[in-house]
């Protein structure tokens, strides 16, 4: 494969070509194990809490069925993979034991995905801190080097586990664990834990340096095996990183985001919770931050604590809260976390962005060409980013995720509704949610050329659930909502030139199970699809495989692709001296039965087995514009 370099906010290849990269999260499944299977739907009880002998080889891909998953991606014209690696995939034996047999299992991935024509970029991925805690990400005993007990998490009430609940799991509840006690300490610490946690060392460090150090480390692990792979584009320094409670206004009031209905606590409420206090928390109705309660629901009912014995919260011991006389709990410090030493903290300036510089310092140190993909919280714009990359140094990429969370969390698709995420407006009408994911789009471009940079952007995630509307598509065998809704997001990224990869392709996804993990289902991809949809068991294929132009020698105007007509329109100029060619890959999905092509001037030629259009320019002709349309039969 050609070397990639970053110019003027564009992946360049080494003849000089702009790409275009489009691509997909591998995998869904890639947070559990694959021994014992993590799948969370499951009850796990005889092997959860054993979380030191797991095995994640096998995630995302296995070995005997990789090609073939990843042939199947090309077909669909992809060309770019963000490949998902957990920290407990790769030390969860303990501080400083590593699963070598994992990591030479991740090389092979990443040299088989360079033999299929992937570029990558490696994806340490995690969701509130761990499995163990709701999500994703950490090792177990991260949680038990702080002095949490994690087979006490259930009985306090500190953490929503899907396994743990079964049938009573309200969807898309696990992002309310950014709000409970394990998940929303832990990110505390880690970002934190100098400033805020000053008393907490592990093995003679603060909880801060011991916590990052192991997870830096950890990734350089993967970057020393996969450091020699001209695909390997550099690494994400922490999927969607929360800030923990730093920041927080008032430590005695619930602000979290939730959608449906939800129980609230306020931070100081966690806090005592988790040393086996029983609180009434409200139950809500919430859309977004604003809700109205109704009713009560008693956690911890039996009093258990989240703590080792001879341990207590953390919190209480940096004196932000203790017992009254009579012995119940008091909040001392409301503000503990938005105030340091008589100013207000800024959680991306103060301890996300020396967070980034220290990854980014280490893992270049291992192999300074990699680019360090960055995001911030995410429904947020906190980045910039003034460092100059040296020579022959990888840049950073804004790597900012977007979805429309009203489709994500309520799963329903509804043509004329839509969220504007950084504006926290609702929308309405067709043509207005077009404008507003445009808007978005524009806003996290905007982001990447005025405040770090002119760095290219890529949305790192983005999609839909497949299940949306209650299931409609597989009851009916009916994909065509999936298509119109995954569509006009495509679209939207498309309007502004950015690069992206889809939110998920998971190999094991089916129809009752999802993508394996708390009840999401958003793979292009189920073993369940009906062949009558699609033989290779794709979802909405018609939105995702669609014409896009892969290289282009010249400066690229605008792209626009109309679905139903399966209509494709291309503009670049040329760009000094040099006669513009542009490659334009072609889906079998909407050109399956030939096309035309209408140009101004120029050539082309088309490449029946790569299903790549290829079109050579003139030298007197400085500006081009291509359509291409299926021909009827």
């Amino acid at each position: 494969m050609l070397e990639v370099k970053i110019k003027d906010g564009n992946f360049v290849d080494s003849e000089g070509y702009i790409l275009q990269l489009r691509g997909v999260n591998l995998s869904g499944s890639a947070k559990l194990p694959y021994k014992p299977d993590g799948t969370t739907h499951f009850d796990q009880s005889l092997s959860f809490h054993d979380h030191r002998k797991v095995s994640f080889i096998g995630r995302p891909l296995e070995e005997k069925e990789a090609s073939e998953h990843l042939d199947r991606l090309r077909k669909w014209g992809f060309n770019f993979l963000r490949f998902l690696v957990t920290w407990e995939a790769i030390e969860h034996q303990g501080p400083g034991k590593y699963d070598l047999a994992y990591l030479d299992y991740v090389e092979r991935m990443i040299a088989l995905a360079e033999k299929k024509g992937f570029y990558v970029f490696m994806d340490p991925h995690q969701d509130v801190w761990s499995r163990f805690t709701g999500g994703d990400g950490a090792p177990g005993w991260t949680l038990e080097e702080v002095g949490m007990d994690i087979e006490k998490i259930k009985e306090s009430d500190t953490a929503i586990v899907h396994h743990f609940q079964g049938r009573n799991y309200r969807r898309m509840s696990w992002p309310l664990n950014y709000q409970k006690y394990a998940c929303a300490t832990m990110f505390t610490l880690f970002f934190g834990g100098r400033t805020f946690a000053p008393k907490l060392n592990i093995r003679g460090k603060n909880a801060e340096i011991f916590l990052q150090d192991h997870y830096i480390e950890a990734m350089c692990r993967v970057a020393k095996k996969v450091s020699k792979y001209k695909n390997v584009l550099g690494f994400d320094s922490l999927n969607e990183p929360s800030p923990g409670w730093i920041g927080k206004k008032n430590i005695g009031e619930f602000s979290g985001l939730g959608f449906g209905k939800i129980i609230s606590t306020s931070p100081f409420q966690e806090m005592f919770l988790s040393e086996g206090r029983t609180v009434n928390a409200h139950n809500a109705y919430m859309l977004g931050f604003t809700g109205v309660h109704f009713g009560r629901t008693k956690l911890n009912p039996n009093g258990i604590p989240l703590w080792q014995e001879g341990k207590t919260c953390i919190w209480r011991q940096h004196g932000v809260w203790d017992y009254d006389p009579n012995g119940a709990p008091m909040l001392l410090k409301p503000k503990y976390f938005r105030q340091y030493r008589g100013r207000e903290v800024e959680f991306y300036s103060e301890f996300m962005q020396p967070f980034i510089k220290k990854f980014k310092t280490k893992i270049q140190s291992v192999q300074k060409k990699f680019s360090i993909f960055i995001e911030s919280d995410p429904g947020s714009l906190d980045i910039d980013w003034e460092e100059k990359p040296k020579t022959g140094e990888g840049s950073v990429i804004n790597a900012t995720h977007w979805y429309d969370v009203s489709v994500l969390m309520f799963k329903r698709y509804i043509p004329w509704f839509g969220v504007h995420i950084f504006k926290q407006v609702p929308v309405f009408g067709r043509n207005n949610v077009a404008r507003a994911y445009e808007d978005t789009i524009k806003m996290i471009k905007d982001l990447s050329i005025k405040k770090m940079g002119n760095c290219p952007t890529v949305i790192g995630e983005t999609g839909i659930p497949m299940d949306m509307n209650g299931r409609l598509a597989f009851r009916t065998k009916n994909y065509s909502h999936l298509e119109a809704s995954l569509h006009r997001i495509i679209s939207a990224i498309e309007k502004n030139f950015v690069h992206y990869t889809l939110w998920n392709y998971t190999p094991d996804n089916t129809n009752s199970l999802g993508d394996r993990w708390n009840e999401e289902d958003l793979s292009l991809y189920s073993i369940d699809t009906p062949k009558s949809i699609d033989e290779d068991g794709g979802r909405a294929v018609k939105a995702f495989s669609r014409p896009y132009p892969i290289r282009t020698k010249g400066d690229p105007e605008a792209i626009s692709f109309d679905m139903e007509k399966s209509m494709f329109k291309y503009s670049f100029r040329k760009e000094g001296d040099e006669i513009p060619i542009v490659e334009i890959f072609l889906p079998e999905v909407h050109y399956g039965k030939g096309f035309d092509v209408l140009v101004n001037a120029g050539t082309w030629k088309y490449d029946v087995k790569k299903r790549i259009l290829t079109f050579k320019g003139e030298k007197s002709v400085s500006y081009y514009g291509i359509t291409i349309f299926p021909v009827k039969k």
